[in-house]
């Protein structure tokens, strides 16, 4: 969904799409948990005979609805603006910007959570991006709308960018790093103080949300969940590279 009604940014250029915070699914998780609680102080406390229940229930009551307070407060004002070279993050009355080419970085998680056997489905997003100077942002998906969406763009303006540096270091020699565990060099795959030589190299699957790397004999060499793994993409890239060469 293209951003409407935004103006462009001096730095930054044209907005591309927002993602403001979806307070509707933090009122309802409010009102749920509020509504439950309210529910048991009833039938427990509040039912009490001595003197001192009904001031409890007031107290119990009053912090219950200071920490719905505070959580709906906290992402009530939260929004990330896409545009051409960059993004912004606001939290409150904070917004910091964000250039897509300061960033070394970026790694999607998803998962599909079931409730009640399965009766209630959803997908839970969270993004992780480190900037050159070392800040690391988590930005959690539950917080804002269309955040499966909100992945995969920042991951394409992202890529485009981060990837023709990144298969120029690769191509140049260095060692790139996809995480605390796995890195990869012209001569081969590293891991756990194991080397993978690419001649030993004979595939690689992904399914389960799990990325599976097997050595010459078919075995397993390295497997790692999927929203462990810096920059995928260019990672499947350099593996489908070498598995076709």
């Amino acid at each position: 969904m293209a951003a409407v009604g935004l103006e462009s940014d001096p730095l930054l250029g044209k907005p591309l799409a927002n993602y403001p915070s979806d307070r509707i699914r933090a009122l309802f998780i409010a009102a749920i948990i509020g509504g439950i609680a309210a529910l048991i102080l009833n039938f427990t406390v509040a039912a009490i005979s001595e003197w001192w229940a009904p001031p409890l229930t007031v107290i119990l009551m009053s912090g219950l609805a200071l920490g719905m307070g505070w959580y709906i407060l906290h992402i009530w004002n939260r929004e990330i603006i896409l545009y051409e070279r960059g993004f912004t993050y606001q939290e409150g009355s904070n917004t910091a910007p964000f250039h897509y080419e300061e960033i070394v970085a970026i790694r999607l998680h998803a998962e599909r959570l079931r409730y009640f056997g399965g009766l209630i489905r959803r997908n839970r997003y969270r993004y992780r991006v480190v900037v050159r100077n070392g800040d690391v942002m988590i930005i959690n998906g539950d917080w804002y709308k269309r955040a499966g969406e909100l992945g995969t763009k920042l991951s394409e303006q992202v890529n485009a960018l981060l990837i023709p540096r990144l298969q120029a270091a690769f191509d140049q020699g260095d060692s790139l790093a996809f995480g605390d565990q796995l890195s990869a060099t012209r001569e081969g795959l590293n891991a756990d103080n194991s080397t993978l030589i690419w001649g030993q190299f004979s595939g690689y699957t992904l399914s389960g949300g799990q990325l599976v790397i097997r050595d010459q004999q078919g075995e397993i060499w390295f497997s790692q969940p999927l929203g462990e793994i810096d920059n995928i993409t260019m990672l499947i890239a350099i593996l489908r590279e070498r598995l076709t060469s």
